[in-house]
């Protein structure tokens, strides 16, 4: 069966191909302000779409999770099962609460499409559409299952969506999860979460009704819940709840860093891949986090702009504001790429260190040894921040490196010469493009770096990886979010148009099943691939997933400790 089920993913990533296309990007905080070029991540479901000839999907059995019965649809040899509540809505009372148990129904309740989507503004990470529908009532998950009876125990593995916590969808067409899950033989799931001022809006009265004195990371507590009701509900699907990998990218990398770091999370996930995680301020200047109080300023002010009194009342009048509404008064007014590295847009939703869900700053946390420990595959890519270039005129090209150069001469220090000479502008291809180099290596390469040792520090198992691949004809090169089709295998990269060559195929066959067995087995190594060496620090090197695999020592290894000890002194 499991034959079967590869043979079959490998004809539907054939038929899935379609050619990688510029599309907007959103980066952290970036999200709702700047256009980017990005690759589109294809991959439409395998329910035969479009295939008149397809027999059209059958119901699947009942299965009985929390809430009552439920069923989906048999896909192929896939049993999928979509929109499927995992918490209550967060409406009216409930919205800014921690997410209350999801509330029973009668009969059997038919999860055969995907759940709305959190209101948000701006394009989509990935590219794609969002689904029709957006609501506060967002709370659902996705589950894409192989097994064959419930008594089965296959791997789990939960992706949670980037899109710098203010867009974003677990339904987006890369994180479908029909051909990871065939491939490799593990159930694979996606969720929503709340975002924006949905999820992350903090204010003091909001800190005043809390049973902890905290307001904000709604959205985290609802990746918390998401990760609880798998624990107590995928042996249903034949999910082994013991063997469950979280895995994001983007905002969803961050926020595996974040689950990782949270006490409330310990033991709901026994690995976790973070894929290009922002999860501390490498003096760009584009805040990960900010503090409880921080945030709180935001919340006042945003009352302030919805002409909500203080005192007594307020929150109430919060929770009365329309949706739509609230939406349209807190995305980010757009701003020049230069201030974008000086200080963060406003308002900014980003998790909060409160002291309870995250007690610190998550690297501050991963140095102590204060997170789950459980082992970590981690990475970056090549080019993350070339999507920066795109929209920049050629005339404003110098002016924008040069200002985004003076904030990271400020954050260095004595420092600045020994790094900005690892980057010049002749090597690079022009002196914005070396500043992409340079943010890219600052943002990206250092943070992940950094934590893989701060794992092995603890003896805990973590690998590195290093995604370079660049299809003829790309200009984007190994951009932000270009490894996430490979990773599900869904990739359609063969220039501009095109079939995918086979070169990028065998690299996405290969990452899939690098991540699916590490996921099985807490190690990505097995027969017939190349061999991922355990992360070390004292080697430093990691896995250069391009054509073809190669082992390589980490890149750009003294900017990275340069950044390191700048960030100790702020």
């Amino acid at each position: 069966m499991a034959a079967a089920r590869a043979a079959a993913a490998r004809a539907a990533i054939a038929r899935a191909a379609a050619a990688r296309a510029p599309a907007a990007l959103l980066l952290g905080l970036l999200c709702a302000v700047l256009a980017a070029a990005l690759a589109g991540c294809g991959g439409e479901p395998r329910s035969g779409a479009g295939d008149a000839t397809a027999a059209p999907p059958q119901p699947t059995r009942v299965v009985r999770v929390e809430g009552g019965r439920i069923t989906g649809l048999v896909d192929e040899d896939l049993r999928v099962f979509l929109g499927i509540p995992y918490a209550a809505p967060p409406v009216g009372a409930l919205r800014w609460r921690p997410p209350r148990a999801v509330r029973p129904w009668a009969g059997v309740r038919e999860c055969t499409r995907f759940g709305a989507s959190c209101p948000q503004s701006g394009a989509p990470i990935g590219g794609g559409r969002l689904p029709a529908s957006q609501s506060e009532d967002c709370l659902y998950l996705n589950v894409w299952t192989p097994a064959d009876a419930r008594s089965d125990r296959l791997p789990v593995m939960v992706w949670i969506h980037g899109g710098g916590f203010i867009t974003g969808s677990g339904s987006l067409p890369a994180d479908h999860g029909e051909n990871l899950s065939a491939q490799e033989d593990v159930v694979v799931v996606s969720f929503n979460y709340r975002l924006g001022a949905f999820g992350f809006l903090a204010h003091p009265a909001l800190s005043a009704e809390s049973a902890h004195s905290v307001s904000g990371n709604y959205g985290l507590l609802d990746q918390r819940a998401a990760l609880r009701w798998v624990r107590r509900n995928i042996a249903a699907f034949g999910g082994d709840p013991r063997r469950v990998t979280i895995f994001g990218q983007s905002a969803g990398g961050q926020s595996v860093i974040a689950q990782l770091v949270c006490p409330l999370s310990r033991g709901l996930m026994a690995g976790a891949i973070s894929e290009s995680p922002r999860y501390e301020d490498r003096g760009v200047g584009i805040w990960s986090t900010l503090t409880l109080r921080e945030q709180e300023q935001e919340g006042e002010e945003i009352g302030d702009l919805l002409g909500v009194p203080e005192g007594r009342g307020a929150l109430a009048a919060l929770r009365e504001v329309p949706a739509a509404r609230l939406v349209t008064a807190t995305a980010p007014a757009s701003r020049s790429l230069p201030l974008l590295f000086v200080q963060p847009p406003q308002p900014s939703f980003q998790p909060v260190v409160d002291g309870y869900v995250l007690p610190d700053e998550p690297w501050r946390l991963m140095r102590r040894g204060e997170w789950a420990r459980v082992p970590l595959l981690i990475g970056s890519n090549q080019d993350e921040c070339n999507m920066w270039l795109t929209g920049v005129k050629p005339q404003a090209a110098g002016p924008v490196a040069q200002a985004s150069r003076r904030r990271v001469a400020w954050f260095t220090g004595d420092d600045w010469p020994t790094l900005a000479a690892q980057f010049p502008a002749a090597d690079c291809g022009g002196p914005l493009p070396a500043t992409s180099r340079m943010m890219t290596v600052l943002e990206f390469n250092g943070p992940v770096r950094y934590a893989a040792e701060c794992a092995a520090a603890r003896g805990v198992p973590s690998y590195l990886y290093y995604f370079s691949r660049v299809p003829p004809g790309d200009a984007a090169g190994a951009d932000h979010s270009a490894e996430v089709p490979y990773v599900f295998a869904s990739v359609g990269a063969g220039g501009k148009s095109g079939p995918p060559l086979p070169a990028d195929l065998e690299l996405s066959r290969r990452m899939a099943h690098y991540w699916a067995t590490f996921a099985a087995t807490g190690d990505p190594n097995t027969a017939g691939q190349p061999r991922w060496p355990r992360y070390d620090p004292a080697a430093d090197v990691l896995l250069r997933l391009d054509a073809p695999f190669a082992v390589a020592g980490a890149p750009y290894v003294q900017a990275c400790e340069i950044s390191e000890q700048a960030d100790r002194r702020h």
